[in-house]
């Protein structure tokens, strides 16, 4: 459920916010001016702003550009509701000791809402990678065959194996963002390990969406190889 007030009065204010705070996810319109006092001092001038109040005590205040609020204060924040004119939100937090006090010299519109946590999952994690190539094994080279993951070495797991259409050995290293220098002598030491091991041909083979130019140098030095991984391409799976 929600409720919504549209150019409420003082008084309609009031009350809608002192039986809210806490209890529901709380976004104000309005012009106002903010004052901020703790490890410095700012003042920002009356202009109109977005201000949400979440029941967990985090205070954040939007202006029409950047990602970042003006200001905000984090959860566990008092919030008091000044019934002055103009009506007044004052957060503050202990430690460390900083108040943030909101002027609202005109309100738009409050809306409230009972906002439930839901299930979150992060995808393009590494096993989601790793995932996508055995399910679109191409996107290595025509003829791979994945054949074991998590592949157990003195040295760690390999993210895959695998054979190529030679019948060679294919070891894949992936990273989920640009790989550095420690992801190839990571695949290096697997590599090394395996052509000990293996009487068949081995590849080395490090999946990312990208590389650093060192990264890239020592990979063709050692003589290994870079398959670029699009995650926008492959998102869908």
């Amino acid at each position: 459920m929600y409720s919504v007030l549209l150019n409420p009065s003082n008084t309609e204010i009031y009350s809608f916010l002192t039986e809210r705070i806490y209890r529901e996810l709380v976004v104000i319109f309005a012009t106002c001016k903010v004052n901020y006092k703790g490890r410095a001092e700012s003042v920002a001038s009356e202009s109109p702003r977005l201000i949400i109040l979440k029941p967990d005590g985090t205070v954040i205040i939007h202006e029409s550009v950047k990602r970042e609020p003006l200001n905000w204060q984090p959860p566990g924040t008092k919030i008091e509701i000044m019934n002055d004119y103009p009506l007044k939100i004052v957060a503050q937090r202990k430690r460390p000791k900083e108040v943030i006090e909101i002027d609202l010299k005109e309100v738009f519109y409050i809306t409230s809402a009972e906002v439930k946590d839901g299930d979150f999952v992060i995808k393009g994690r590494e096993i989601d990678i790793v995932n996508t190539i055995i399910q679109n094994p191409s996107m290595i080279e025509e003829g791979f065959v994945p054949l074991t993951r998590e592949y157990n070495t003195p040295y760690g797991k390999i993210d895959l194996v695998g054979l190529d259409k030679k019948g060679n050995f294919v070891i894949i290293e992936v990273k989920r963002s640009k790989a550095q220098l420690s992801a190839v002598s990571q695949l290096y030491r697997y590599y090394l390990h395996i052509r000990e091991t293996k009487e068949e041909k081995v590849r080395g083979i490090l999946v990312a969406p990208d590389l650093t130019t060192h990264a890239r140098e020592l990979l063709q030095k050692l003589g290994l190889e870079f398959i670029r991984y699009d995650i926008q391409k492959y998102s869908g799976y």
